[in-house]
């Protein structure tokens, strides 16, 4: 496989896309007041923002319903990798690392979400529900994620069972938010009130996640940025799991200046700790300023009997087919900043500190979690009573849109950041100098878009390991990876 590859790949869009524009043309010797009149469901797909929304009265309430979805499809090269996972919403995580095994080699495979997890959903609203003199809306938004390569949901519980054991190393595998369930991106509903704030309810992003999806410089790439690719820095406050808040509620609003500037702040509250429901007990709180030239996001978040899944047991034939449960009480703060000198660029950086810390409750029983079984019945801490972890995350990047100084290149948008992740000593008693580590993650990508439904992307990411956590004995140093991409929006 050589970089021509990649190219051809990338630019196959340009096809696919010529080839709707014709279909979507009339001919010129036949009438055109019937299509005009009746558009094609091609033309209607190819250039209404949103192509399967439908309005409707419900009872004398304006009302829609909406299916939407996203497709991404990469081609991906990673120099360092065990066996992709297709039960992952990123098959490769090179920001992961990679131990040397026989089963570690260079590999070069099709992934889904090589930019963003491919995704199913619906959404709508019921409008005009009056209440004390004021209108209301009912909202709702439920979205399961999956992968395109075999249709299968995301569940990365299972590939922490398929390598517990004497199964360790078979494949990539992780711990994450999305574990199998129909819709485990998203599953909520509530109130809109307009100027007084959003109230909803059910399996809902953190804070963290959302904030991080618009302050990222490369877009929070699933397979090339580390904001992307682990939902313990990218949305979860140190705890993967918790990058979607199960059993919550939320409250959000956004206050309107002059010029139009925004304020917007959120409290979200997590219920728990109940096996089956939610895992931990926690909230989040976030504040933030917009403007068309400068936006800041701060949020702060505290968990407590956090549940953190993994492999189980390596070596032992008694964990087969079942995962590790930790529990972790961790505190989080994020702040986010973007400057826009130009039109045509965004200069974006963060950083973020979270802290592990031992869990309130010694043990908990959990024979069964996510459709798996528990190795052992039982989750206990991740840390020794009076030890702590502090871990800190700095990144720094900038993308630029052609569209402004070079029309003919409209469309195309190009980024590139640099991330620091660093996790000091494990803190207490005694000091464990192997804990310590730093990661350096530089990552570029291009990105063009043809029309409203199309766009193909390039990319690359290289990752530097360092420090006593990661040892050259057992550990490759420098893992990166490139890929091409299309994406599919509806």
């Amino acid at each position: 496989m050589t970089i021509k590859h990649f190219f051809t790949f990338a630019l196959l869009p340009l096809a696919i896309h010529q080839a709707f524009a014709a279909e979507a043309q009339s001919p010129a010797d036949q009438p055109t007041a019937v299509s005009q009149e009746s558009p094609s469901f091609l033309t209607r797909f190819m250039n209404d923002d949103n192509p399967f929304r439908i309005n409707f009265d419900l009872g004398d309430h304006p009302s829609y319903f909406q299916v939407y979805g996203l497709v991404d499809i990469g081609l991906t090269h990673i120099n360092h990798s065990l066996p992709e996972s297709y039960e992952l919403a990123n098959n490769f995580y090179p920001y992961a690392g990679a131990k040397k095994t026989p089963r570690t080699t260079s590999r070069t495979n099709w992934v889904n979400g090589g930019w963003q997890g491919s995704r199913l959903g619906f959404k709508g609203e019921v409008a005009k529900l009056q209440a004390w003199d004021h209108d209301f809306k009912f909202i709702y938004q439920f979205e399961a994620g999956f992968n395109t390569l075999d249709m299968k949901l995301h569940d990365a519980a299972q590939t922490l069972a398929d390598n517990s054991g004497t199964n360790a190393n078979s494949s990539v595998s992780t711990n994450s938010s999305m574990n199998g369930e129909l819709f485990t991106r998203q599953a909520w509903a509530g109130i809109d009130g307009g100027s007084l704030g959003k109230m909803t309810y059910g399996t809902q992003y953190n804070p963290f996640f959302e904030i991080t999806v618009t302050y990222d410089p490369n877009g929070k790439a699933d397979s090339f940025s580390p904001l992307g690719e682990s939902g313990t820095v990218g949305g979860g406050g140190g705890v993967s799991e918790n990058s979607r808040m199960k059993n919550s509620v939320k409250y959000a609003n956004v206050y309107e200046l002059e010029d139009h500037d925004k304020i917007n702040y959120a409290v979200i509250n997590q219920f728990g700790n109940s096996a089956g429901t939610s895992h931990g007990n926690g909230f989040t709180t976030q504040l933030g300023y917009e403007s068309s030239a400068f936006g800041v996001q701060f949020a702060y978040d505290k968990f407590f009997d956090s549940v953190r899944s993994g492999v189980a047991a390596p070596g032992n034939p008694l964990a087969n087919d079942t995962i590790a449960v930790a529990l972790l009480n961790t505190e989080a703060a994020l702040l986010t900043g973007r400057w826009s000198p130009t039109k045509d660029l965004k200069i974006i950086g963060g950083m973020e500190w979270y802290q592990l810390k031992p869990s309130s409750t010694p043990t908990i029983s959990y024979h069964n979690l996510y459709d798996q079984t528990v190795f052992g019945g039982v989750a206990t801490s991740a840390l020794r009573p009076g030890f702590k972890q502090d871990n800190h995350v700095y990144y720094l990047g900038a993308n630029f849109d052609f569209a402004q100084r070079v029309p003919v290149l409209a469309g195309l948008t190009t980024s590139i950041g640099f991330y620091e992740t660093k996790a000091d000593a494990i803190e207490g008693p005694t000091i464990s100098t192997n804990s310590q580590g730093k990661i350096d993650t530089w990552t570029a990508m291009a990105d063009y878009r043809f029309n409203k439904r199309f766009d193909t992307y390039v990319a690359y990411t290289t990752n530097h390991f360092s420090g006593d956590k990661y040892p050259s004995a057992t550990t490759y140093r420098d893992v990166n990876s490139v890929g091409a991409g299309l994406r599919l929006k509806f």
